[in-house]
This record gives C-alpha cells, structure tokens and sequence, in this order.
C-alpha cells in the first residue's frame, strides 16, 4: 500500500513512537498493511484475537450486536488508535470503517517478540489496554448519568478533541458518522439525536450545515452543558 512510517497519522501513537529513528523499520517489516472500504469491517466479532491493528487513516467504529439484533457503539476509532487486544480466544467486537480505512495488521506473537529488544513497548501494549478500559468507564458514566443534551455536548467536544489531533483543525470539522452511529454509541434514539442538534444549533452553541459539517461556537458553554444540563437551560 506505500505506507511511509515517517509520514504516517500514526506516527506519533503510543505504540510506534517508541520506535526511533530507522528502527521503526522493524516494526514496519512485520505489519500486514491493510485497507477497508467504507462500510466494510476491519475485524469481525468472534474472530479470532491473534492479531492486532494500529489505524493509519480514516476513522472506524467498534461496535457490538445484542442477541436482538441491537447495536451498541462502543468506540469511534482515528488513527493511532490500536485494536485487538484481548484476554479472551475472541474477540467480542466487530471494527466497522465509517469512511475508508487503512491499518497495519500484526500477529501479537510478532509484536510480543519485540519486547526483549524494545521494553518499553511492552509497557505501552498495556496503557493502552488500561486507557480502554478507562475510555469503558466514561461512556458508562455517560449513558448511565447523562440527559440527552448532555451526552450530545459531552459528545461533540470529544470528536473534536479526537480529530484536533491529526486534522489541526480550529473549531469546525466533518462528523464521519451518521445520526444512527450517535444514537447507538449514546443510547438514543435517531429522532432525539436530532432534537438535540436542533437545540443546540439554536442557541447558538453550533453550527450544522447539510454536509454534517459541525462549528462550534461555544465550547466553554458546550462543557457546561456536557456537566450538567439544568431544567431552565
């Protein structure tokens, strides 16, 4: 695919900036790069945990179905972020592309024999399995805690926070998820998701343009909302 690790989004992620200068060569020699269509899924729930992956571009969804066929979001995914590691034989999550996607693929056994010359990467395998758990519990906190306009405020200061990171952008940004992926990462519906926008827009808090373009106006006012949403706001 001409991945260039020096020019990559992932670059600077925790699991390749332990790798300096040339030597990231070597982590680069044993990737499987890879690319998934819009749509499409990186891994499949079930499959098994023997390899993981690092997002390089695009931004993709982790998502579960209950036995009813409910889904749940369980994270959005932009590059740098790593996915796949587990405890279990499977994995308990699928990984769906919200725009085109490319990654690179290991099997851990090769990551994990790495660890002998480079410790460190051991040690941020971990951080990141602990800031998942971490990034867990917030959403609990959310969905358990928070009114609609709530999640939506909390909601839009963390993609912007998200997308800052590789877009440099100043307050204005694509949401590369649809309506239906809010409302199953916050547990809403579509039509309150809506609402939400609506209010929020008409106050003044952002702007919305047809092409899901967001602007926002009033972060400081977002935050405050995203604590808490009294019953005369």
């Amino acid at each position: 695919m001409g991945i260039d690790c020096n020019n990559c989004q992932a670059r600077n992620s925790k699991l390749c900036s332990v790798f300096d200068g040339d030597s990231i060569a070597e982590l680069f020699e044993i990737a499987i790069p890879v690319k998934v269509e819009k749509g499409s899924y990186l891994l499949h729930e079930e499959d098994s945990t023997k390899y993981v992956y690092n997002l390089s571009s695009g931004v993709s969804a982790v998502e579960r179905l209950a036995s009813d066929g409910r889904r749940q979001i369980m994270a959005f995914i932009y590059p740098g972020d790593f996915i796949g590691v587990s405890t279990g034989p499977a994995y308990s999550i699928s990984d769906r592309a919200l725009t085109d996607v490319t990654a690179c693929k290991w099997h851990i056994r090769d990551i994990e024999a790495l660890y002998v010359k480079y410790p460190e990467l051991e040690q941020r395998v971990h951080e990141i399995a602990t800031r998942v758990l971490a990034a867990t519990m917030d959403q609990i906190f959310v969905l358990g805690r928070k009114n609609a306009i709530e999640k939506i405020a909390y909601f839009l200061l963390y993609i912007d926070k998200r997308q800052v990171k590789f877009d440099g952008h100043t307050d204005e940004f694509t949401l590369p998820m649809t309506r239906a992926d809010i409302a199953d990462y916050l547990g809403i519906t579509v039509e309150t998701v809506s609402r939400a926008f609506s209010l929020l827009k008409k106050k003044g808090f952002i702007e919305l343009s047809q092409n899901w373009v967001v602007r926002l106006l009033d972060k400081d006012t977002l935050a405050e909302i995203a604590d808490h949403f009294g019953p005369n706001s």
